[in-house]
């Protein structure tokens, strides 16, 4: 489940609506996360499909082979790094595991995009072609502030108008390497090699730490985009 207020927060259209008719949560909402974004408003490519039919494979789960990683498995949602109060995307808030829900999401997102001609995931329909991929890391952290949940409990639902654009700083790392096409007698068609985006900036914050699962999500909607065209690219001298 999504954090509400952040989410309310990057719907600007609706925040008006529901401000006054829903309650506050500041903690329940990292109980358990999805990781999800919408694909509807995903428009189809202007460049033609390339014209197979592929199965996108459930990622190598590399995450644990780099240190950087450790404070994911290791720690609650709200840590410490290097003596900064911090939310991180903790791992045991995920309802199922990373790579199995966005290697579904990539499948959707190339779907939507028509990549290809025909994508699948973990389906009984044959495929000419799979793609398999490792993900690296998937690391999402954002500075703590008190402001929202004290202005809550001082002024009510003005206070949380009013807090309601605080900003933190964090950064997000999204790593997929060995990118491979194979077709499905198991001979290797190319090895696209990897993809790495770090997002660092500003971020919506509230009182809890839901809001960096959230973005988390929001940036590998970003992260897929380019994945796009990054396989558009490296296929376009294969002649299928």
């Amino acid at each position: 489940m999504y954090d509400i207020l952040c989410f309310i927060n990057q719907h600007q259209a609706v925040k008006k609506r529901l401000f006054l008719m829903l309650p506050v949560f500041f903690v329940a909402c990292t109980a358990t996360q999805k990781i999800a974004y919408r694909t509807d408003d995903i428009p189809a490519s202007k460049a033609q499909s390339i014209p197979i039919s592929v199965e996108i494979k459930v990622l190598d789960d590399h995450r644990y082979l780099y240190a950087d990683n450790d404070l994911l498995f290791t720690q609650p949602v709200q840590t410490r790094v290097y003596g900064v109060t911090t939310c991180i995307n903790a791992e045991k808030h995920y309802k199922d595991t990373v790579v199995n829900q966005i290697s579904r999401l990539m499948a959707e997102h190339f779907g939507k995009a028509k990549l290809f001609q025909k994508v699948s995931f973990k389906e009984n329909s044959p495929c000419d072609y799979y793609l398999t991929a490792s993900l690296n890391s998937f690391y999402a952290e954002q500075a703590y502030s008190s402001v929202p949940a004290n202005s809550a409990v001082a002024f009510g639902m003005v206070g949380v108008v009013a807090t309601s654009r605080t900003k933190t700083p964090g950064k997000i790392i999204i790593d997929v390497s060995d990118i491979r096409l194979y077709r499905k007698d198991g001979t290797l068609v190319k090895n696209m090699g990897s993809l790495t985006k770090e997002y660092i900036g500003s971020f919506v914050f509230n009182g809890s730490c839901g809001c960096v699962y959230w973005h988390a999500n929001e940036k590998l909607k970003d992260f897929n985009t380019h994945l796009i065209e990054k396989i558009r690219t490296e296929l376009s001298d294969i002649a299928f």
